[in-house]
């Protein structure tokens, strides 16, 4: 069983590189399987084709993520503090995994299939753990009632959506986390009460 979870892994490994490095369409099976060091048929006992192979790999690496940002949000209190722990999070996965990066946001997510798949559903888990945030940020007043929270989710996660993919369009070549304040800033100066300090 653990040398079935471990090749696994190392087949998802190797396509990680693969479709980082070229495109979905462009990537194929056996150059996977030579970069993990394995037949190509063994890839099909693991997965029924390269799609599924595809999202596999976005099923995992997000729930990876949502695991890392409870960890990172344990003991935070606040909703400011929260989300600003939530922005830095963020951009610090996607600048210490590139190369899956580039296959979510330039393919996966742009995939008419995505939204049927197993990662868009551990997307939109995270989506209502940032909406939560929001809520508990109007019921202690720091966030205007008059802000729909559903609105300041899109533009949370909008705007941190369009600052990686540009990085990745611009290719990778600053610091990710230069903007960890800024869209920090941008997202509770648009939804805060004047009332109550950031």
């Amino acid at each position: 069983m653990v040398r079935k979870r471990l090749r696994k892994q190392q087949i998802m490994q190797a396509a990680i590189e693969v479709f980082g490095k070229s495109s979905y369409h462009e990537a194929n099976i056996s150059e996977i399987a030579r970069k993990a060091g394995i037949a190509e048929g063994t890839i099909y006992q693991y997965f029924k084709s390269k799609q599924d192979l595809f999202f596999s790999i976005g099923l995992e690496r997000t729930k990876d993520f949502c695991k890392q940002i409870d960890l990172n949000l344990e003991g935070v209190t606040g909703t400011s503090s929260k989300i600003r722990k939530l922005v830095w999070y963020y951009l610090f996965y996607f600048k210490t995994n590139p190369d899956y990066v580039r296959s979510l946001m330039l393919e996966m997510r742009v995939s008419r299939d995505f939204v049927k798949s197993s990662p868009h559903k551990s997307f939109k888990a995270f989506s209502k753990q940032v909406l939560q945030i929001l809520k508990e940020g109007q019921e202690d007043g720091l966030i205007r009632n008059d802000v729909d929270l559903y609105l300041a989710q899109h533009l949370l996660l909008g705007t941190l959506e369009h600052v990686v993919t540009r990085w990745l369009l611009k290719g990778e070549k600053y610091d990710l986390l230069k903007y960890h304040d800024q869209v920090s800033e941008l997202v509770l100066n648009g939804i805060c009460s004047e009332k109550k300090p950031l």
